[in-house]
């Protein structure tokens, strides 16, 4: 039982997560809700993801996520978790763009197992940007990486690394790959790897996609589904 514990708790905090370098207009909302279904060395559960952006001014984000995963099997270990933080935005020039983050989180779902879900604090910095490449028939891209640091009440630290690309594979659709590299103490190594195709409408935003990552003790693989949209 403790060996399961271990697995199926520790990929719990090393979740997709949605921060990025930019930030919002002033009073725009963004709001996006995700379903995945993830296989943990056999065993089977459902993450649900709730995530929100808002913009406080053209420089100053506000942002909200609430998780929850429930596993089909061994509910002792279902587990939830929020976070908040707030943002704040610099323009570098020729599409480029960096970012300070700090805020709170608690919870097993956003911090981790092993004495992670109390509750902590989170500080990132990141840097991106949006650009166009090739010749005569231009491609939109766009490219980000970010560092961040959670400390736990009780003692418990992470730090990831995060990187991302995107390119218009085509009209509205986006192909969209990323990685985050996480480490710390209480059996934090991990790694994930996720390709996600995001449709673009005139309305709300549709992805798809799926992942995988290797953990010390685990590899997880999901597939997931998200609608989002900006008020």
């Amino acid at each position: 039982m403790l060996r399961w514990a271990t697995i199926l708790l520790a990929p719990a905090w090393a979740q997709p997560a949605l921060a990025s370098p930019w930030v919002r207009g002033d009073s725009d909302l963004y709001s996006r809700i995700a379903v995945s279904r993830q296989d943990v060395e056999g065993l089977s559960g459902t993450r649900y993801d709730l995530y929100s952006e808002y913009g406080l001014t053209d420089d100053w984000t506000v942002t909200a996520k609430y998780e929850r995963v429930d596993f089909d099997s061994f509910s002792e270990f279902d587990s939830h978790g929020w976070r908040t933080t707030v943002r704040r935005g610099f323009a570098l020039g020729s599409g480029m763009v960096a970012s300070l983050e700090a805020g709170a989180l608690q919870g097993e779902a956003i911090g981790g197992a092993a004495g992670c879900q109390s509750i902590g604090a989170e500080a990132r910095a990141g840097i991106g940007q949006t650009a166009q490449i090739g010749g005569k028939h231009k491609i939109d891209i766009f490219w980000f990486a970010e560092g961040a640091f959670r400390a736990h009440d009780d003692g418990c630290n992470r730090h990831r690394f995060e990187i991302g690309y995107g390119q218009r594979a085509f009209q509205d659709v986006w192909l969209i790959s990323q990685a985050w590299f996480d480490d710390g103490d209480r059996n934090a190594s991990s790694s994930k790897y996720q390709i996600e195709y995001l449709w673009r409408t005139s309305g709300v935003d549709l992805s798809a996609g799926t992942l995988i990552e290797f953990g010390g003790e685990f590899e997880e693989s999901a597939v997931f589904f998200a609608l989002a949209r900006t008020f």
